[in-house]
């Protein structure tokens, strides 16, 4: 075997909303980089353990009797601690493997996984190439995006310049999904209407600066609005696809482009419902009744706060009004809303939250989500929230979105977990929106998603971080101001 992939083994807590609504897409990272691999003519094995159900024994036997050139394990920085640990089974059972790690996380902090003497390469940036390259024997200092310890486990890392962004997205193979048990993907309560259902991406990159998010300094690209369609109705024919979610961070950026793929549907004649993020600044009735009657049945729009001080200090200065009407348009034509919101911002305080929960039930979306704030590593929040002092955790296994790992100089911690919990429940809880969710019941799979989105709404709580930092971490500068960065502004992540 010359590349296996491995998805890690992903825990979530009790009280985490995700433990009874969250569902599972085919991980198209990794997919893309197998199916440009696996073009190159090499041999290539995916292994899903969250949707396989695979615990690290299991992991591990497979690696002992597979013996893989390359083990690429991909994490986001909750899952960071569960890869690691896929790295140590590797090296123990598989010496001469080479492990290579690669996600957001590894991405901007390669430094800190190299620590880890298990892992060999991390990569960068998009991985096709530089990961094929590596497989393919290539010198590695020729190899962009690569970091690497020079001469062996206790060298000093070297990280090589970074590669250009993928220009030509149509030119990459498909992603790999006959690799994967696609049968046993399934979407997320509340975001989905057929199944078989499946994650694609038309664009990469963000047009935001969004302080949060690690999109933000992405290069913008889109495929063709031809390549797409062909995407498409290559997954109807051999898995019968009817649903498709569009993971872009804008997916009506590049607003042609979504013209012309609404045509291509429409006049192809495409049976197919599909749901997209956007901004609300993003969208117009022309082009919203263009989605819907190419069978847009849902948009998520990120709100995040209500609060213009907020929305300043995490540079989503989206008008309030904007927001207002892009719902109401969206509503309009046909299509449901999604809205998602945080709590927890730099400026946060517990009038600015109950604002935003006004907010959200005067917008009255068709789905709210509200988040914690978490400070991911690579973005300007968290060098914000490090330099003044602000981190609880750096236990990458807190940064989940459900924990207070900020302490903020203008609101508690108990104050943004109580209002978290309330949000939820003066969101859902309203008798003009159950009796709105009863009306839309057309079978018992909806009964059944009603039933498990409000036992999770009803026991939705916060955690407490797994640790703590030591007292001795200090503010590396006096300056305790608030991140007021610009205008820019971007789609959550």
């Amino acid at each position: 075997m010359d590349a296996l992939l491995v998805v890690p083994p992903w825990g979530v807590e009790d009280g985490h909303l995700a433990k009874g609504t969250g569902g599972r897409y085919p991980p198209l990272g990794l997919l893309y980089v197998a199916g440009y691999c696996e073009s190159r003519g090499h041999d290539v094995c995916v292994r899903d353990a969250i949707v396989e159900d695979l615990s690290f024994d299991e992991i591990e036997s497979f690696i002992r009797e597979n013996q893989p050139r390359f083990v690429g394990i991909t994490s986001v920085t909750a899952q960071i601690r569960r890869a690691q640990r896929v790295a140590e089974i590797c090296k123990r059972v598989s010496p001469h493997s080479k492990v290579v790690l690669g996600g957001t996380h590894a991405s901007v902090v390669p430094d800190d996984v190299l620590e880890d003497r298990n892992i060999d390469f991390v990569i960068r940036g998009e991985g096709e190439y530089t990961f094929t390259q590596l497989v393919e024997g290539e010198s590695m200092d020729l190899i962009r995006g690569l970091s690497y310890r020079q001469g062996g486990p206790l060298g000093k890392v070297r990280h090589n310049p970074l590669g250009e962004p993928i220009r030509d997205l149509d030119a990459l193979p498909m992603p790999a999904y006959h690799l994967t048990p696609f049968e046993k993907y399934r979407p997320s309560v509340g975001s989905y209407r057929r199944v078989p259902s499946v994650a694609m991406m038309s664009t990469r990159g963000c047009p935001g600066k969004c302080i949060f998010c690690t999109s933000a300094e992405t290069a913008l690209r889109t495929r063709t609005a031809e390549n797409i369609v062909s995407e498409i109705e290559t997954l109807q024919k051999r898995y019968g696809v009817r649903e498709v979610n569009f993971y872009d961070d804008t997916f009506t950026i590049f607003k042609q482009n979504v013209v012309r793929f609404c045509d291509l549907i429409v006049e192809r004649g495409i049976d197919l419902s599909w749901s997209c993020f956007a901004r609300a600044d993003c969208v117009s009735d022309a082009l919203l009744r263009k989605m819907r009657a190419a069978g847009c049945h849902q948009i998520l729009y990120g709100v995040e706060s209500a609060d213009l001080t907020v929305l300043k200090n995490i540079q989503k200065e989206i008008d309030l009004d904007r927001t207002r009407e892009a719902v109401r348009m969206t509503q309009k034509a046909g299509i449901s809303v999604r809205a998602t919101f945080m709590f927890g911002n730099p400026g946060e305080t517990v009038t600015s939250m109950r604002r935003t929960i006004d907010f959200a039930k005067e917008l009255n979306p068709d789905i709210a989500m509200f988040n914690i704030t978490a400070p991911l590593p690579g973005t300007k929040l968290y060098d914000w929230a490090k330099r003044n002092g602000h981190l609880l955790t750096e236990d990458w296994r807190d940064f989940d979105a459900a924990k207070v790992i900020m302490e903020l100089p203008s609101v508690s911690r108990d104050d943004v977990n109580r209002m978290y919990r309330t949000a939820y429940r003066e969101f859902y809880l309203r008798p003009m929106y159950l009796l709105r969710r009863l009306a839309r019941w057309r079978n018992i799979e909806d009964v059944k998603m009603s039933v498990r989105a409000l036992h999770s709404i009803l026991t939705v709580r916060t955690t407490r971080p797994l640790s703590r930092l030591r007292r001795a971490i200090q503010p590396t500068t006096g300056d305790r101001a608030l991140p007021v960065l610009g205008h820019a502004s971007a789609e959550i992540c």
